[in-house]
């Protein structure tokens, strides 16, 4: 049935995406201006003087309140679908190849972002998005718009892509195929909703900072590494303009809007300031793991299938860099007690090179050879103990 095809069913998640970013952004916008619409009086109190103060419409303003809960509770709902419209998605394909859907990029990105919508329904709860209120439940809104954004322009890619199925390979013929890749994508996508959790931070601080210099200075070293996580991303093509200086624009017209119309201007911005730190380390608490899981099992399978459980494929040691990122940070949070913004300076350069491993690794000369590469079946890896050319050629399309 056309109608419960993979491409029909990456179709539906992608609009599903698209509909639930665009309809966070709204729900961000009116969290954002509920604050700037009450209505101001000016009262004389005796030794103080002329104040400008809310007026009290506390039904009214809790009716609104209400309304906009009712709405961010409706963000949900569009994760929620385009999790389940995903999942339908990999099983129809999983039907249709008669495998386990993660032998090219094709297949492997769809994953992710099932991976994606998934870890975005955990993290609202874990993260606490639920309990949000005020602005701050406008700044969660923004973040979940933010990710089905994310999601809605990488199944755009996909869907350039060439669709052709291939039969699974001897060499990926193993239970482990599964359980390794999903362990990754679930980590990978989940260490880049970190990633962008920690970026929407040092942006908005910036902006703070450029709107409010007198109160809130910025220093050379933090204007050099936005300027430098603002540029460095565009080299990845459309994701990259869209994480990197997309999300910096966004966050200064959320500023600007802030400081021109909010009573308290960014003050908003405080209580989430204190909070972003934990914010950021729940996230990593939630992808590390599986992180570590991924590469364990990459071993044992290596282990299982070649007597070898490291060969220094360049894949491997990509991501093996990548999760010494996050070993690093986990080490300087415990033994050297780092806490704010230079642990989170960590999660960024944690983030690109999530990207490289994941991403940009099939573009460099060293991965044209490895065993790791998402590609079309001509190539012949011959990297490393991995067998013979004839048993790596089809060896070739596994990934972490």
């Amino acid at each position: 049935m056309e109608t419960f095809s993979f491409r029909s069913l990456l179709y539906l998640t992608q609009y599903l995406a698209l509909a639930g970013g665009i309809f966070g952004a709204v729900t961000a916008l009116a969290w954002f201006t509920l604050p700037a619409l009450r209505r101001r009086a000016r009262v004389v109190l005796p030794g103080v003087g002329t104040l400008d103060v809310d007026v009290e419409e506390e039904g009214e303003d809790a009716a609104s309140s209400r309304l906009l809960r009712s709405a961010s509770w409706m963000l949900l709902t569009f994760a929620l679908a385009g999790f389940a419209a995903n999942l339908g998605a990999m099983l129809s394909r999983a039907v249709e190849v008669q495998h386990w859907p993660a032998q090219t990029m094709y297949e492997v990105i769809p994953l992710g972002t099932t991976a994606c919508f998934l870890s975005t329904l955990v993290l609202y709860f874990v993260l606490g998005l639920h309990r949000a209120k005020g602005v701050a439940r406008g700044f969660g809104d923004l973040f979940v718009s933010m990710i089905l954004f994310g999601a809605s322009l990488a199944l755009r890619y996909v869907l350039t892509l060439d669709p052709t199925g291939r039969p699974l390979p001897p060499a990926l013929q193993s239970y482990w195929f599964p359980t390794h890749i999903s362990a990754y994508m679930f980590a990978y996508f989940t260490m880049f909703i970190g990633t962008l959790g920690t970026w929407l931070h040092f942006c908005f601080k910036f902006w703070r900072g450029i709107l409010q210099p007198a109160r809130y200075p910025v220093a050379k070293r933090t204007l050099l590494a936005i300027a430098f996580f603002a540029v460095v991303p565009v080299a990845f093509g459309r994701m990259g303009w869209a994480l990197g200086p997309g999300v910096l624009a966004l966050t200064g017209l959320v500023a600007l809007f802030s400081v021109r119309f909010l009573p308290g201007k960014l003050a908003w911005f405080d209580s989430w300031e204190k909070g972003s730190d934990a914010f950021s380390w729940k996230i990593f608490m939630v992808g590390f793991p599986f992180l570590t899981a991924g590469l364990v099992q990459g071993a044992l399978w290596a282990q299982e299938a070649w007597a070898i459980y490291w060969g220094w494929d360049s894949k491997e040691v990509s991501a093996l860099i990548s999760w010494l990122f996050y070993v690093v940070y986990l080490h300087l949070s415990y033994v050297a007690g780092w806490r704010g913004d230079k642990r989170m300076w960590i999660l960024l350069y944690g983030g690109i090179s999530v990207y490289i491993t994941f991403q940009l690794f099939g573009h460099l000369p060293a991965s044209q050879s490895s065993l790791h590469r998402y590609t079309d079946m001509s190539v012949v890896p011959a990297e490393g103990l991995m067998g013979s050319p004839n048993d790596a050629s089809v060896a070739g399309q596994a990934s972490q």
